[in-house]
């Protein structure tokens, strides 16, 4: 686990995501908290079913950067969102990260604050050097506004999205 000041990130083991996609409610017993209704749906749906599929034959030293951390609200006890890595640093030592967070809970520097706690894991870890968001959508402004005020700079800009990076000497 990850704690930051207002915030808990549980890392979500292979079988938690398994479960939370068949049935949220189990998920939140199994994790015995609450969790909003629209955590696993969607496009997060889909992601979670990716990642799945990409854990296959991970080891337990790998997880933390294929998973997703489940972004945890300490003071009401709530999952509101996930984040992580799309898998462990490439050669350049470069991982892509990916969030999102429930409407009910943007804009009040929950996930800035997720972004910040994830970059200190990933950059205390050697084979670190880059973290990357790559293609925000152009329109996600309060995507946008996360990773610059997480320090990340814009690298890249066309119609099809935005792509943010940051190097570990930034942070």
């Amino acid at each position: 686990m990850i704690k930051t000041e207002r915030l808990d990130l549980l890392m979500l083991t292979r079988e938690d995501l398994a479960v939370g996609i068949l049935s949220l409610p189990q998920l939140a017993r199994r994790l015995n908290l609450i969790l909003v209704p629209e955590l696993l749906t969607g496009a997060t749906r889909r992601a979670v079913e990716k990642k799945l599929l990409r854990m296959e034959g991970v080891t337990p030293e790998q997880t933390p950067w294929f998973t997703y951390w489940l972004i945890v609200i300490r003071a009401e006890g709530v999952g509101a969102g996930i984040i992580g890595y799309k898998g462990a640093p490439n050669a350049r030592g470069e991982v892509e990260i990916g969030y999102g967070i429930d409407p009910l809970y943007r804009s009040k520097g929950y996930m800035t604050e997720a972004v910040k706690a994830m970059l200190a894991w990933a950059f205390h870890e050697p084979a670190c050097k880059v973290v990357t968001a790559i293609l925000s959508a152009p329109d996600n402004y309060a995507s946008h506004r996360v990773l610059e005020k997480s320090g990340f700079q814009k690298y890249y800009e066309a119609t099809d999205g935005l792509s943010f990076r940051i190097e570990r000497t930034h942070v």
